[in-house]
């Protein structure tokens, strides 16, 4: 049998995304950017960060770094494209909303990342796969037992985490 490549699939969403997929609370006197230079700097802008990512490893770089610095020159083109049009609080707002969001998906991490350090010191993974391993499971078992309860736990331990 022939495989299949993934790409043409991954990639049929793009050809058929249109403005009907637009975030129904998003303002109508906002600057629409998908056929201005701001738009497809901001894509290249991206692209580029992402390409930067993706050679992480040969580069010897932080995936944050060229993260960081993207978000950054996007919102500045953003911010100076709202200012030339006197909409500037519209970028306000919406800066403000997203790092927030930032922040908090921070803030989350920051403390998941903690738990699980300490239950790491504690040796508490180590404990329970001594006790799965001591009742005879195989590894397809324990597979399909790590990832069912990954599946149960992980929704529980997302909706934790406080929304103001």
């Amino acid at each position: 049998m022939k495989k299949i490549s993934r790409w043409p699939t991954f990639l049929l969403p793009l050809l058929f995304a249109t403005s009907s997929f637009a975030s129904p609370s998003a303002s109508s006197d906002a600057f629409n950017f998908t056929q201005s230079t701001v738009g497809y700097a901001s894509l290249l802008i991206f692209g580029i960060a992402y390409t930067l990512v993706m050679m992480e490893e040969y580069l010897k770089l932080r995936k944050s770094k060229p993260v960081l610095l993207a978000a950054g020159l996007i919102w500045i083109l953003i911010g100076f494209v709202y200012k030339d049009i006197g909409q500037l609080e519209i970028a306000k707002s919406a800066l403000e909303h997203n790092l927030l969001e930032y922040a908090e998906l921070l803030l989350f991490l920051l403390v998941a990342m903690t738990y699980i350090s300490a239950m790491e010191e504690r040796r508490l993974f180590d404990a329970l796969q001594s006790w799965m391993v001591g009742k005879g499971f195989d590894f397809r078992t324990l597979f399909w037992l790590t990832g069912i309860l990954s599946f149960f736990i992980s929704p529980i331990a997302t909706t934790s985490r406080p929304r103001y």
